[in-house]
């Protein structure tokens, strides 16, 4: 006899682990029939594959059934526990970083073409100031009663100036919601100082890639450190944040990367203010409105 009991606080799709043989499974029930787009799953699967990056494990995979008009995903669990779940002290909190740094930059090894949303593999826009120009005509449609119109334009011009000048650096695999909620750490003793740091790959795993995209590895890394902002003291913010980005490997920009952070973090305020409305979070939404209020303000 089995038992499947769904995962509570899910906010996007139905997620029911399961154990088969006496390992752990995942069952989960998309919520939309456009996303994640179709095919992105194995695409990102088989990219982590060819690099030898560790991932879980696809089971079974379809967008069309008759008992789930929006498809579903069954997958192998990660052995571990989620890095969110661990009470780590400081130092472990920093090797965590260190870790994670070395997994993402492997990560980013995967090219892609062009940038956007990348369905069966091969995103849409050609230039990466396209797509955000297509977000921004999205966002003044669904936020126009959330977000003044003065400060949607003052907010637009402020991050597509940017995005202009960083069109040089290549389109890569972003993972799309890096936090400490979707790493998975194998061993609780791979956080312990004096660990090799080299073994990162195959002592923790990232899990969720249901919003991966095509950008740059500057986006991907700037979701990062605005998770790590709303999570962490200011001291500690700035500790883990300089940590990960001390470990992560590039040739492209990087002592640039505070421009492109900066204007990107309003891009994902934006964008997590058109979920929040969506799932009535309206704490979070209410943050949102204040911090894009005082970029919509600065000079």
């Amino acid at each position: 006899r089995y038992e499947i009991r769904k995962i509570e606080n899910e906010t996007n799709n139905s997620v029911y682990p399961f154990t088969v043989a006496g390992e752990q499974c995942f069952l989960k029930l998309y919520r939309r029939k456009d996303w994640p787009e179709e095919g992105k799953i194995p695409f990102v699967y088989r990219s982590l594959s060819q690099k030898g990056i560790p991932h879980a494990e696809l089971i079974a995979y379809c967008r069309v059934n008759a008992a789930s008009s929006n498809g579903y995903l069954i997958e192998h669990g990660i052995p571990g526990v989620a890095a969110d779940k661990m009470q780590l002290d400081r130092e472990q909190e920093i090797m965590l970083y260190v870790k994670l740094a070395g997994l993402v930059s492997s990560v980013h090894e995967v090219r892609i073409e062009n940038y956007g949303y990348i369905g069966n593999g091969i995103a849409n826009y050609d230039s990466m100031t396209d797509f955000f120009e297509d977000e921004f005509d999205e966002f003044n449609d669904k936020l126009k009663d959330i977000v003044s119109e003065t400060q949607l334009k003052k907010l637009r011009v402020k991050v597509l100036n940017v995005m202009r000048d960083f069109e040089n650096l290549p389109s890569v695999l972003c993972h799309g919601d890096l936090s400490k909620k979707n790493v998975i750490v194998r061993d609780g003793k791979a956080l312990s100082k004096g660990n090799d740091v080299m073994q990162s790959s195959e002592e923790i795993t990232l899990i969720d890639w249901d919003d991966a995209m095509a950008l740059n590895w500057m986006a991907a890394v700037s979701r990062l450190t605005l998770w790590m902002k709303q999570s962490y003291h200011e001291q500690e913010y700035e500790l883990f944040r300089n940590v990960f980005l001390k470990h992560y490997r590039t040739s492209y920009r990087k002592d640039e990367f505070d421009v492109f952070e900066n204007a990107y973090h309003v891009y994902s305020a934006l964008d997590s203010l058109n979920f929040s409305v969506r799932v009535g979070n309206t704490e979070m939404e209410s943050r949102l409105k204040r911090y894009l209020e005082g970029k919509a303000n600065e000079d």
